[in-house]
């Protein structure tokens, strides 16, 4: 197995995206941290793992806090001594644009994707170092990280950060032989049509903007996770995948509007 003897931490690892790279890491041999803000989400991908065969531990933290990472990684730690590989996916949504968002949900959201992916990445890049033996980082962006979008300003602002703060790591971190890309899913599986309040809006059965013609689902994402994390991408590093069926390829009047 490709990542036997390595530890991996999976931030926002409920539901969805998340879920299925933990499990998909656990496959090909990692001791999986899942980690989520919900105790219960948390241990429940802990518990799909371990129901496949797999090494997992379900960890409740705040990841904009640095006491509640710095608690996370110390918990890593005493369970398994070290850590190989971490993906940054946790994220939390608003849907206001520029001339109604609230500041505080404006510092709400780039305190999860922004602050989080900086303490997470910061705590694992601090033992990678130490080990001695590198490491890789992979980040969850988004297509609104890429383009502008009507609305949702927080969102893609610090998704698009993400993109940059990929980049930034991938460079410094070279030197120690850790890895920093990024992959940029589209709508994908339980987040089609759901909106950050939990309501699910009616969805076409097959997407006009998405020339493979179908959504994504969660295993297009891990695999893409997994082959970054992997020996396979040995030599790739700052770099992003787009796993998006091919919607930022599109130039836009050719489907008419878009709708992530």
């Amino acid at each position: 197995m490709m990542l036997e003897g390595k530890v991996a931490v999976v931030t926002g690892s409920g539901p969805n995206i998340g879920g299925e790279i933990a499990r998909t890491l656990a496959r090909e041999g990692a001791k999986v941290v899942c980690v989520d803000f919900l105790d219960d989400r948390a241990d429940v991908a802990a518990a799909s793992v371990r129901e496949e065969g797999g090494d997992a531990i379900g960890v409740s933290a705040d990841i904009s806090s640095p006491e509640q990472v710095e608690d996370l990684f110390r918990r890593t730690d005493e369970a398994y001594g070290r850590v190989d590989i971490l993906v940054n996916n946790a994220a939390v949504n608003n849907e206001a644009g520029l001339l109604d968002i609230e500041f505080e949900k404006w510092k709400w959201v780039q305190s999860v994707i922004m602050d989080g992916t900086m303490l997470c990445s910061q705590q694992a890049a601090r033992r990678m170092v130490a080990q001695g033996e590198g490491g890789a980082v992979v980040n969850t962006a988004s297509t609104t990280g890429h383009r502008g979008k009507a609305g949702f300003i927080a969102y893609s602002a610090s998704k698009g950060a993400v993109l940059q703060m990929t980049r930034t790591m991938a460079i410094q971190l070279a030197p120690h032989g850790i890895r920093v890309n990024s992959i940029t899913p589209t709508q994908t599986g339980a987040s089609r049509g759901t909106t950050p309040g939990g309501s699910t809006a009616p969805r076409a059965a097959k997407p006009k903007n998405i020339p493979l013609g179908r959504w994504g689902e969660p295993s297009d994402q891990a695999q893409a996770v997994l082959f970054l994390a992997s020996p396979m991408a040995a030599y790739v590093t700052g770099e992003n995948i787009n796993v998006d069926g091919g919607l930022l390829a599109l130039f836009p009047s050719e489907r008419g509007p878009q709708e992530t």
